[in-house]
């Protein structure tokens, strides 16, 4: 009978490892689509004939969606498998895909489907790093999550230069048509996957929803100004701060707003991750106007940007050993703004500003990220790490949404020179008051 159990559990253990490509492979690839569509925004504006802050909302409900899709199915996976949820992504991809190649004429219509897209790729993240840490080793699990930092840089590489290949050379509605070979990853989940028993959960409905509208309202102000979005954010915070302090249920409570440290560099974070997606998705409208560039080469320009993130995200371990985290955010918002303003100063002298620009940019952001993070939830009870964690990368997802609807807004209205230095000076912004702020801030 022991043998018989242990060989049950050896292979069951097999199978539970196996299923770890599986989903890393979805994880890659779910990323590589988003960044694709990310891309290709300047393509179906001129196509569809519409603004940039209007077809920046392809992008802009995607990355909120995202954001909160990762704290549903963060929830979902206490009562629903796993297995069954990824599932559940893969249908989601299939039919936002098919219907947004279908109503390719209508933007509305693509925006829908875009959402629906969108809420199927969350799952792959997420779910990813849960099935890791409810099924792997304690002793492997830091090497089968940093597989996951890997993989992520690996995406915006492959779904720069996919996006900018497939608009340039075949039709920016084929993106659509892509998602759809994510069906063949179906059968390795049922077949992999173990099924696991439900278990009670909750899932925060009400904190999510007003979190949405909160964020909307001010990406609708952005876009037209409408005094309307001011109320309806008003009414939104409002309820939100009410909800929380009452609710025991509320996905974050109200004593994590106690928290200065928290607070502190949750604000800061706010405001600088605004500008990082604001200026890559400037990057292909910039580049495309002035030196009449196509988005396939574009796409190549961005990549030695991304191989610096890469680089000095796997170096990053190293500097924490060398700089405190205090230290290291101050550098890394200095190049983050001089990486703006150097563009601007010199916006129609080469194209080789334009990479240099991007290497500092993107490294920067992978040089902050950790310490940024770890000087959030630093003050934080270990049993409220995980929802400290997931709440900030919500944020951080919401700030992304609202940096691409001002940077789009400014794109229909002023320069592109106008347009940088703005974004230098939010950078700045943020750098000022984590210099105010980290007074009171503890030091590591």
């Amino acid at each position: 009978m022991t043998a018989i159990s242990g060989g049950l559990e050896g292979q069951q253990g097999h199978n539970v490892k196996k299923a770890v490509p599986v989903i890393l492979f979805f994880f890659v690839f779910a990323l590589i689509i988003d960044n694709s569509f990310k891309l290709i925004s300047v393509e179906m504006a001129n196509d569809l004939g519409i603004s940039a802050s209007t077809v920046s909302w392809q992008a802009t409900l995607a990355g909120l969606i995202i954001g909160i899709g990762a704290v549903v199915y963060a929830s979902l996976a206490d009562t629903i498998s796993i297995r069954t949820l990824l599932s559940l992504g893969i249908v989601f991809i299939i039919a936002g895909s098919i219907m947004g190649y279908l109503f390719q004429d209508s933007f509305s219509m693509i925006l829908i489907s875009r959402i629906i897209q969108t809420a199927g790729l969350a799952s792959a993240e997420t779910l990813y790093v849960i099935y890791v840490t409810k099924h792997m080793p304690k002793a492997e699990q830091k090497k089968f999550l940093g597989f996951s930092t890997s993989s992520y840089s690996l995406s915006l590489v492959v779904g720069a230069v996919t996006g900018g290949y497939v608009s340039t050379h075949l039709h920016w509605t084929t993106l659509f048509l892509i998602p759809l070979l994510t069906i063949l990853i179906l059968p390795f989940i049922l077949k992999y996957l173990p099924k696991e028993a439900a278990r009670k959960s909750h899932v925060d409905i009400i904190g999510l929803f007003l979190i949405a509208v909160i964020a909307t309202s001010v990406m609708l102000y952005i876009t037209n100004f409408n005094w309307v979005s001011i109320v309806v954010l008003f009414i939104a915070v409002v309820l939100f701060i009410m909800y929380i302090g009452k609710s025991s249920k509320a996905l974050i409570g109200i004593d994590f707003f106690k928290n200065r440290n928290f607070v502190s560099i949750l604000t800061v974070a706010f405001i600088i991750y605004t500008v990082q997606l604001g200026y890559i998705f400037l990057f292909p409208f910039l580049l495309e106007d002035l030196y009449g560039l196509k988005l396939d080469t574009i796409s190549l320009l961005l990549i030695p940007g991304y191989i610096s993130a890469v680089i000095i995200g796997a170096l990053s371990g190293k500097v924490a050993n060398k700089l405190s985290s205090k230290q290291t955010i101050f550098i890394a918002m200095i190049a983050i703004a001089t990486s703006l303003i150097l563009p601007g100063l010199f916006v129609e002298s080469s194209v080789v500003i334009f990479v240099i620009s991007m290497i500092l940019f993107s490294g920067s952001f992978a040089l902050m990220y950790a310490p940024m993070l770890d000087s959030c939830v630093r003050t934080t009870p270990k049993e409220k790490v995980g929802t400290a964690i997931g709440f900030y990368n919500l944020i951080l997802n919401v700030a992304a949404s609202i940096g691409i609807a001002y940077t789009a807004a400014m794109i229909d209205s002023v320069s592109y020179q106008v347009v940088l230095f703005v974004l230098s000076i939010v950078a700045l912004f943020a750098l000022l008051m984590y210099w105010i702020l980290g007074r009171r801030l503890s030091e590591n």
